[in-house]
């Protein structure tokens, strides 16, 4: 009996170890191959079967570079040529072509199986360049071709436009031609590849061209005006030049196109010439001021009051200062420049004029800000009668007008305007000479007559409650100036000279009319303002008569002349009272 179970085992095991035979033969080989090409696996009928993926690639890229070497012949209308692979931009994809060869037969034992009787061949895919392409097709046409599409011409002649319409013509079939070539350069094929022709239609038309002739005769007939609002310069380039610049072409392509261009060499000598007065020296920030004088219809004899806060009428006073921003230097690029023309021209004529800001101000916006606000600290008119004497206060205070005194300055009349001369344009005048008033035409009465504004302006930094430097009251009273608050001038003295204490620049401004002459001081201080309280006459004295010597025989015998009769003498203190921004003393 154990016999028998024996040879029964044995029958059970053999048929056993004969199925898994199979198998095992296909998980060793599967294992051993896992990283290959399967078996009958060629791609485009290069055999890769059991290659490497890099050996694969090898294989396949040597026979594309077989191909891509392998020259070719066309033929266009009956005329033949040689076509170098390369020239239309031949390539292979040979690396996508050997990754799907790996794919291949991977997919189980039943794959297995199939790679020992069923062969595959997978293609590798060519392209062309289609750049290349189409300028080969084109050289190709010009020798081959008569009678090519016509895409039209257009020429400027002057300011004006001729233009030539497109007309129909052959040109090789583009389609056909990609795929005929692509075919016989993929394959290896070395028979002649025909090409055929089609009728060609110009991709421009009659109505394009028309639109385009319009356009570039408005073109010519512009004329340009760049304009910078900020620094207030305009440039113009009329249409004649405009017209010498400008060119209309044709340029083939697809589609074929009118080109409008510039050449901006015509333009140059235009900026070059204009260049002085588009380039500036940086300016730097300043204060603007107005100042409005109501005095003109008043009363010569009116009496002057002593009020800072109001002018001297009591009428509110439209005196104004604005801060005028700094600007930068400007230079000009003649290129940017040249190149604005041409896109005004393009436009409506009109465009935005390009300039380098490149040079700082010295003085900015921002330093002047630094100062805080200014405003009309104080201001004081007197009145003149007489030609010359006018015509000397004035002259003075147009010399004055707009000085800038900055703090820790000290300012002064007789530094700022020096020796009052005939070559100056001052005039002889009465003038107080030796405690006396001459009126001769004396070297010494040139400028005479200008104490007048000494006596303003010393009254104008009065009440803005500057320190005054130096200043000195006339010899005889005039009572048309306040009584002890006045100064007279002469050169080199006396002088009216001023230092500015407060932290912010103090702008003089004067202003005249036919009768009145007016000092206004600007600055900021900081609301602090200044009033003035006179005495009472102290020390009254009588008049003493100077009588006419009889040096020049003048005076009979027995008679007395008597020079002058003099004027009373007294004393008055004029006290200025310092008030802050609320009025406290």
């Amino acid at each position: 009996m154990a016999a028998s179970r024996k040879r029964a085992a044995l029958f059970i095991a053999v048929p056993l170890i004969i199925l898994m035979l199979p198998l095992t033969i296909y998980a060793i080989d599967s294992a051993a191959a896992s990283d290959k090409v399967a078996r009958n696996v060629s791609v485009s009928g290069v055999d890769v079967a059991r290659y490497s993926h890099d050996d694969a690639v090898a294989a396949v890229d040597a026979y594309a570079e077989a191909l891509t070497g392998q020259m070719a012949t066309v033929s266009v209308n009956g005329m033949t040529f040689d076509l170098d692979p390369t020239a239309v931009g031949l390539t292979f994809d040979t690396r996508a072509a050997v990754d799907a060869a790996m794919e291949q037969n991977k997919d189980g034992i039943t794959d297995w199986l199939r790679a020992f009787s069923e062969e595959i061949d997978v293609p590798v895919t060519a392209s062309l360049d289609p750049e290349l392409l189409e300028a080969t097709l084109s050289a190709w046409e010009v020798e081959a071709i008569e009678n090519p599409a016509f895409e039209g011409s257009i020429a400027v002649v002057g300011q004006r436009v001729d233009i030539e319409y497109p007309a129909d013509g052959e040109a090789i079939d583009r389609d056909i031609a990609a795929v005929r070539i692509l075919t016989a350069l993929e394959s290896g094929d070395t028979g002649v590849v025909v090409l055929p022709t089609a009728v060609s239609t110009p991709t421009l038309t009659a109505e394009v061209l028309d639109e385009a002739a319009a356009e570039a005769e408005r073109i010519m007939q512009t004329d340009v005006v760049l304009s910078q609002e900020e620094y207030g310069f305009t440039f113009r380039v009329n249409s004649l030049h405009i017209a010498r610049s400008f060119d209309a072409t044709v340029v083939e392509g697809s589609p074929s196109t009118v080109e409008f261009t510039f050449d901006h060499d015509v333009f140059r000598p235009l900026i070059e010439a204009a260049r002085p007065r588009l380039e500036l020296a940086p300016q730097d920030a300043y204060w603007e001021t107005t100042v409005v004088d109501d005095h003109e219809d008043w009363d010569e004899n009116y009496e002057i009051t002593d009020s800072p806060q109001e002018d001297e009428a009591g009428l509110p006073t439209d005196d104004q200062i604005v801060l005028v921003a700094d600007k930068k230097g400007t230079t000009i690029d003649l290129a940017a420049v040249a190149a604005a023309v041409e896109v005004a021209a393009r436009g409506t004529g009109e465009g935005e004029l390009p300039i380098v800001l490149d040079a700082p101000a010295q003085f900015t916006a921002e330093m002047a800000a630094a100062y805080g606000e200014l405003y009309e600290v104080s201001e004081f008119t007197t009145y003149k009668p007489g030609v010359n004497r006018a015509s000397n206060i004035n002259l003075m205070a147009d010399l004055i007008d707009e000085t800038i005194v900055w703090p820790g300055e000290t300012f002064s009349v007789n530094d700022h305007v020096g020796r009052r001369t005939l070559e100056k344009g001052f005039l002889h005048d009465c003038a107080i000479v030796s405690g006396e008033l001459s009126c001769e035409n004396e070297p010494v009465n040139v400028g005479g007559g200008v104490s007048q504004f000494g006596t303003t302006i010393f009254n104008a930094i009065y009440f803005g409650c500057y320190e005054v430097v130096t200043h000195q009251p006339h010899s005889i009273y005039f009572s048309k100036y306040p009584e002890g608050r006045e100064a007279t001038l002469g050169y080199p003295s006396p002088d009216v000279a001023f230092r500015n204490d407060s932290d912010a620049p103090v702008i003089i401004r004067t202003s005249y009319t036919r009768r009145s002459i007016t000092v206004t001081f600007f600055g900021n201080q900081e609301g602090r303002f200044c009033g003035t309280e006179r005495s009472e006459r102290t020390g009254v004295t009588s008049p003493i008569l100077e009588y006419q010597a009889d040096d020049e025989g003048i005076v009979k015998p027995g008679e007395e002349r008597v020079k002058s009769k003099g004027s009373k003498g007294w004393s008055v203190v004029n006290t200025r009272i310092f008030y802050d921004a609320e009025g406290n003393e």
